[in-house]
C-alpha cells in the first residue's frame, strides 16, 4: 500500500512536469501560420551527447497533421494520436509513453510533451530504493538508541532482582527505591506493601505456634500425669477419680485440637467462601443438639429464645462461631448454670424487611470484668487474676469469622445480671423465599 502511494504520487509528479514543458513550449511558438519557415530545420547541439541525457522528448504538430517540430529520439508518429488534452499512456512501437498533450485557443497547433514509462518505472525504483535503504538506517539508528536507554534505565533493576534473589529466606525487608526511574517507585511500594504484609502474617503464624504449642503442652503434661496416678492408683476408687480427670482433660485437649484446625483453616485462604442464605435459627437448632448430651452430664440447662431470621453466610463457619460461644458459655458456667441461646431481627423487623439480624449467647456464670471484655476476643487471652479463665482460641474464631461476615460485637451482662453475654450483629437481611434485598 505505502508503494502503491509512492508510485502515484511519483506519476502525478512526472504528469505535472509534462504538463508545464508542453505550456511552455506552446507559448514560446510565435502566433502565426508559418511555423516552418520560422523554426527552420531545427538548431544542432555542440555536444550531441547531451541529446541522449534525458528520454524527454517532444512533438509540435499544425492542424493535428503536420509535424512541424520534434525532439531527436521522438517519433514520427504522434505520442497520443486522438490530441485530446490531458495526460495519458499510449503505446508506439511497442514502447510505452506517459503523454501531456495541450493545444493553443485556436486548435490549430499542439504540442506533445512525452517520456517513457520505463524511464519513470526505472526513476521511482531507485527512488523507492533509496527510500527504503534511508528507512532501514533510521530504524537502526532509532532502534539502537532505543536499547541503549532501555539497557541503561533497567540496569538498577536487574541489579535489584538479583539482589531479591541472592536475599536470605524469609528476608522480608522493604525494596530500595532510590536507584530506580521515578515511574517505577509506585511499582515498588506495591511490593513493600505486599511484603510488610507477608512479614505481618508469618510473625503472626510463629506467635500463634509458639502460643499453640504452650497451650497443648500443659494438657499434654496432664494427660500424663492423670495417666500415670491412674496406674499407681491402690484401689478402684481413686483409679476411678485419675480416670475421670484423665478423661476431662483429654476432652479439652481434643476441643483445642479442633479449635486449632478450625483456625488453620480460616487462615489458610485456600477456598473462596460459599455464602449462600441460610436460616439462622435452624442453624441454632442444629449446633443445640449437638450439645444436649455433654450440658446434661454437665448439669447444665440451655433455653433458646430463636425467631426464623435470614443471613447471607457461609454455613460452616457460622456453624464454628456457634459451636465455640456455645461451648465457651457451657464451660464458664457452674453446675446447675443456665445457658440462653436468642436470634431475630433486631427491633421491630420482620422477615419481608431489609434490618440487621443478632444472634446471642447469654449465660450466669462467672462473668468477665467490663475492662477486659474486647481483650477476650485475642489469642490465647486469659482473664487476670486467673489462670483456669480464658479463651484460648475459641472466642478469636468468633471475632475472624464475624469479621469475614462484615459482622459487629457486643458484649454485655448476662443472665440476671451475672455471667456473659455475647451478641454478634449480621448486617442486612433476606426475604422469605430466600432472594436477597
Amino acid at each position: 500500500m505505502l508503494f502503491a502511494y509512492f508510485t502515484h504520487n511519483k506519476t502525478s509528479t512526472w504528469d505535472e512536469k509534462l504538463q508545464t514543458i508542453a505550456i511552455r513550449i506552446l507559448m514560446t511558438i510565435p502566433a502565426n501560420n508559418k511555423l516552418q519557415t520560422i523554426l527552420g530545420p531545427g538548431l544542432k547541439l555542440r555536444n550531441p551527447a547531451l541529446a541522449e541525457h534525458d528520454k524527454l522528448v517532444f512533438q509540435v504538430w499544425f492542424d493535428r497533421s503536420k509535424l512541424v517540430a520534434r525532439t531527436p529520439g521522438a517519433p514520427e508518429v504522434a505520442l497520443r494520436p486522438d490530441f485530446i488534452e490531458g495526460v495519458a499512456s499510449t503505446v508506439i512501437e511497442g514502447q510505452r509513453w506517459r503523454v501531456y498533450s495541450v493545444s493553443d485557443s485556436t486548435g490549430h497547433v499542439d504540442v506533445q510533451v512525452g517520456n517513457l514509462h520505463s524511464v519513470v518505472d526505472a526513476e521511482m525504483r531507485h527512488d523507492a530504493l533509496i527510500g527504503l535503504v534511508l528507512a532501514t538506517l533510521l530504524l537502526l539508528l532509532v532502534g539502537g538508541v532505543m536499547w541503549f536507554v532501555v539497557r541503561n534505565t533497567l540496569k538498577p533493576v536487574v541489579a535489584l532482582g538479583t539482589a531479591m534473589r541472592n536475599r536470605r529466606s524469609f528476608d522480608l525487608t522493604p525494596l530500595p527505591s532510590v536507584p530506580l526511574p521515578r515511574e517505577l517507585h509506585p511499582l515498588v511500594e506495591s511490593f513493600n506493601h505486599a511484603l510488610k504484609q507477608l512479614d505481618e502474617a508469618v510473625e503472626g503464624e510463629r506467635r500463634f505456634i509458639g502460643n499453640a504449642a504452650h497451650e497443648l503442652r500443659t494438657p499434654l503434661s496432664a494427660l500424663q500425669a492423670q495417666a500415670q496416678i491412674a496406674l499407681r492408683a491402690p484401689s478402684v476408687e481413686e483409679k476411678d477419680v485419675a480416670l475421670t480427670k484423665l478423661l476431662t482433660v483429654a476432652q479439652r485437649s481434643t476441643r483445642l485440637s479442633e479449635q486449632l484446625l478450625d483456625l488453620a483453616r480460616l487462615n489458610s485462604g485456600a477456598n473462596a467462601p460459599l455464602h449462600s442464605p441460610a436460616d439462622l435459627s435452624s442453624l441454632v437448632l442444629h449446633v443445640v443438639h449437638e450439645f444436649e448430651i455433654y450440658a446434661c452430664q454437665q448439669q447444665r440447662s440451655i433455653f433458646l429464645d430463636i425467631h426464623q431470621c435470614m443471613i447471607h453466610c457461609d454455613i460452616d463457619e457460622i456453624g464454628i462461631l456457634l459451636r465455640n460461644l456455645v461451648d465457651n458459655a457451657l464451660r464458664y458456667t457452674a453446675k446447675g448454670g443456665r445457658v440462653c441461646i436468642s436470634c431475630g431481627y433486631q427491633g421491630t423487623a420482620t422477615l419481608e424487611q431489609n434490618n440487621n439480624v443478632y444472634l446471642e449467647v447469654t449465660d450466669d456464670g462467672p462473668g468477665v470484668p467490663e475492662s477486659e471484655r474486647e481483650a477476650i476476643f485475642e489469642r490465647f487471652h486469659r482473664v487476670a487474676g486467673t489462670l483456669t479463665r480464658g479463651s484460648g482460641i475459641g472466642l478469636s474464631l468468633v471475632a475472624s469469622i464475624a469479621q469475614l461476615h462484615c459482622a459487629t460485637i457486643e458484649t454485655h451482662a448476662g443472665l440476671d445480671g451475672r455471667g456473659l453475654a455475647v451478641r454478634v450483629v449480621f448486617p442486612g437481611a433476606t426475604s422469605v423465599d430466600g432472594s436477597i434485598n
